[in-house]
C-alpha cells in the first residue's frame, strides 16, 4: 500500500501532467501495422524538435520490452533534453537520454524528458497491444485537430457520437465489428450494429474498438453519463 504522502505526490504529478497535455499537439501511433492510437504531446523544445522530425515523414522505431514496464527503441537521432524527476503512468511517452523513445505501460520513477501521453487507453488494454514481444511503432503527425470521440485522420473514417452519451451510441463508417471495453480493459459487448444501446451500463469511461478486415484497430474513448 502507498503512504498518504506518496499518494498525494502521485495525484499532484498527474494533475500537472494533465495540465501539460490539455493544449498539446496530436500524433498518430501505429503498433505493428495493426493498432492505431493517438497521443497528446506536451509543450517543450524536445517536442518541437520531434514535430520537425515528423514533418519529414513517418518515423519508424523498432522497440523492445524492458523491465516488464516499458517499450524502448532508438529514434535514430538526438533531440533536446528537458529532464525532470517523473513518476510515469501507463501511456506516458518519454525521451530517454535524448536518443530513445519509451512508451510506458507500468509506473517507473527516474529523470526523463516527457513528450506526451497516449489517449483513450487503459493500462490492461495498452499491455495487451504492446505485449512482451518486440514491436514496430510508427509515429506520424495528425493532419486535423482531434477531440474526444472524433479523430479526424485520413486513415480513420469513423465518427462515434453522441459523446458523452446517455443511451444510444452511433458509429459512422463501414466496419466488421465493434467491441466495447470497460475501464479495466474487459470486453463487455461485441456487435456488428452501428448503434449500441448502453443505457443499462454504469456511468463512466469506456473504450470503443472498431475492427475491420485488413485494417488497423481504431480505439476511441466515450463517456457514459
Amino acid at each position: 500500500m502507498y503512504s498518504l504522502r506518496t499518494l498525494l505526490f502521485i495525484i499532484i504529478t498527474n494533475c500537472i501532467a494533465l495540465n501539460a497535455y490539455s493544449q498539446g499537439s496530436k500524433i498518430k501511433i501505429t503498433v505493428d501495422q495493426s493498432t492505431v492510437l493517438t497521443a497528446t504531446l506536451v509543450d517543450n523544445s524536445s517536442v518541437t524538435a520531434l514535430i520537425e522530425l515528423l514533418k519529414d515523414g513517418v518515423l519508424t522505431i523498432e522497440m523492445s520490452d524492458y523491465g516488464n514496464m516499458e517499450k524502448v527503441g532508438p529514434i535514430g537521432t538526438t533531440l533536446p533534453r528537458n529532464d525532470e524527476q517523473i513518476t510515469t503512468q501507463p501511456g506516458d511517452i518519454i525521451l530517454y537520454q535524448g536518443s530513445a523513445l519509451v512508451i510506458y505501460y507500468a509506473p517507473n520513477s527516474w529523470n526523463f524528458t516527457r513528450l506526451g501521453k497516449i489517449d483513450n487507453v487503459f493500462q490492461n488494454e495498452l499491455k495487451s497491444i504492446l505485449g512482451t514481444r518486440d514491436v514496430s511503432v510508427k509515429l506520424e503527425l495528425i493532419n486535423e485537430p482531434t477531440s474526444i470521440g472524433k479523430i479526424q485522420d485520413r486513415n480513420d473514417p469513423y465518427i462515434v457520437y453522441q459523446n458523452p452519451v446517455n443511451d444510444i451510441l452511433k458509429i459512422s463508417g463501414e466496419f466488421e465489428f465493434i467491441a466495447l471495453m470497460d475501464a479495466n480493459g474487459r470486453e463487455i459487448l461485441r456487435t456488428k450494429d452501428d448503434k449500441i444501446d448502453i443505457s443499462g451500463f454504469n456511468s463512466g469511461v469506456y473504450l470503443v474498438q472498431i475492427h475491420d478486415k485488413n485494417k488497423p484497430v481504431i480505439i476511441k474513448k466515450i463517456i457514459k453519463e
